[in-house]
């Protein structure tokens, strides 16, 4: 599933995704620097959902709703997943070794 296409827009799915993927409150400047947006855009769709989705804390913005962290997670797990097995299938054509596990070697 594209995320983008749920929430609306890229920006909007790519400020939730990277809210969701962190424990740490960020301001609305690092997430639009994280997701290639312009921070205006990204703080206009946090304002927007401020009050049920997201709250502004004295460090910066975190995500307020469990289960949509979790929903977001999942899927960026997921994504994750689909993208390994495509490289692994690609360097296994190339008569190259694929990656054993997780994380660097």
């Amino acid at each position: 599933m594209r995320t983008k296409n749920l929430f609306g827009s890229r920006v909007r799915a790519g400020t939730l995704e990277t809210l969701a993927s962190t424990s740490k409150p960020l301001t609305a400047y690092r997430l639009a620097k994280v997701i290639g947006a312009q921070p205006i855009q990204v703080l206009t769709i946090l304002k927007s959902l401020q009050s049920d989705v997201v709250q502004r804390t004295d460090q910066g913005w975190v995500l307020r709703s469990d289960p949509l962290r979790r929903f977001l997670r999942d899927e960026l797990g997921r994504r994750e997943i689909e993208r390994r097995v495509e490289k692994d299938e690609l360097l296994t054509r190339l008569r190259l070794k694929p990656r054993l596990g997780r994380g660097r070697s």
